[in-house]
């Protein structure tokens, strides 16, 4: 199961998911905003300062849980909040087809 075929009332099964971008997805950082050129898709992605953040955590040591807490503290933000953007950030990602599958 893949991180898009969950419902967002599935968030709290996503605390321990791992998620980890592909590694053939070249990375540019340009005037502080993160650049990345998928050449399979032939798409091109900039990302702001918390999706950039999101992203750099995903490289499947962190989990969702640890990349929300991260965020929380980085960007001085709520638990909640944190949480919830860093769920939708993945989910984007995800169906971006910018991290590898999540088994399970």
């Amino acid at each position: 199961m893949t991180l898009a075929t969950l419902s967002l009332d599935d968030s709290i099964t996503m605390d321990d998911r791992r998620p980890k971008r592909r590694s053939d997805v070249s990375i540019r950082e340009v005037d502080g905003d993160t650049i990345l050129l998928d050449r399979g898709a032939e798409q091109i992605h900039r990302l702001n300062s918390t999706a950039s953040f999101i992203w750099h955590r995903c490289d499947g040591r962190y989990t969702v849980r640890d990349i929300a807490d991260d965020l929380a503290g980085s960007f001085d933000v709520g638990p909640t909040a944190a949480k919830e953007a860093v769920v939708t950030a993945v989910r984007q990602l995800d169906q971006l087809g910018l991290l590898d599958p999540i088994p399970g």
